[in-house]
């Protein structure tokens, strides 16, 4: 008589799945780069990965979980940088300043793009379009993430109205992020942009970044 063997991690049924999944997750992700999060089906992106029209369903559940997973096959290192950055900025007797503070932030997302130019280009897009509707997904994915970040831009800016920190904050976030998710509208060709000009468009937008931070919440040497 055979006896039936659980089923383990390692196992050809296993690697099966974890293959069928990451093929769903960048069919997604190619998809709502390409059309937008919202007009994108489950049954679209079935049909583009391929496969069975139950398969988002069976290996992820609903449509926002295969967001969530797609956010977080990329998403999840930059989110854990983004995370000992912020820290290492808490761990410091003095308050970051701006520039300090805008590049723990932003220079994960430099280095995502630098890294995976076309699926982080993809990546960049869709974080930027959940962010102007504050999707759950997104919210879940990042954890506590902007709740560090707030601290230390009250100890960046502590003379600021708090009330008003939060909503200043995110108006500047999302237009870096608006930024990143145009570069290669604004590079010629099809091509995805070469390193030195994603380099030199981060730049820009940091400088960019920290001078409307500055401007939003007030210099902090000047409120004393």
């Amino acid at each position: 008589m055979s006896v039936q063997m659980p089923n383990r991690a390692g196992t050809p049924r296993n690697r099966a799945g974890a293959a069928t999944r990451a093929r769903l997750v960048r069919t997604a992700e190619r998809l709502f780069a390409a059309h937008g999060v919202d007009a994108v089906s489950v049954r679209a992106v079935n049909a583009a990965a391929g496969l069975g029209p139950s398969s988002v369903n069976y290996h992820f559940g609903t449509k926002d979980d295969l967001i969530a997973a797609v956010l977080l096959d990329l998403g999840a290192a930059l989110r854990d940088r983004i995370r000992a950055n912020a820290d290492r900025l808490a761990a410091l007797d003095t308050p970051p300043t701006a520039e300090a503070l805008v590049r723990a932030v932003t220079e994960p997302y430099r280095d995502l793009l630098l890294r995976h130019r076309i699926r982080g280009m993809r990546w960049v897009k869709i974080v930027t379009q959940l962010s102007l509707h504050a999707h759950p997904a997104l919210t879940a994915a990042e954890a506590d993430l902007p709740e560090r970040l707030l601290a230390q831009l009250r100890r960046a800016f502590p003379h600021s109205d708090p009330e008003r920190l939060d909503a200043r904050w995110a108006v500047a976030l999302m237009g870096f992020l608006q930024a990143l998710a145009r570069a290669d509208d604004w590079h010629p060709g099809a091509a995805a942009p070469p390193a030195q000009e994603l380099a030199a468009l981060y730049e820009d937008q940091v400088v960019f970044l920290i001078g409307g931070l500055e401007r939003l919440l007030g210099d902090t040497k000047g409120a004393q």
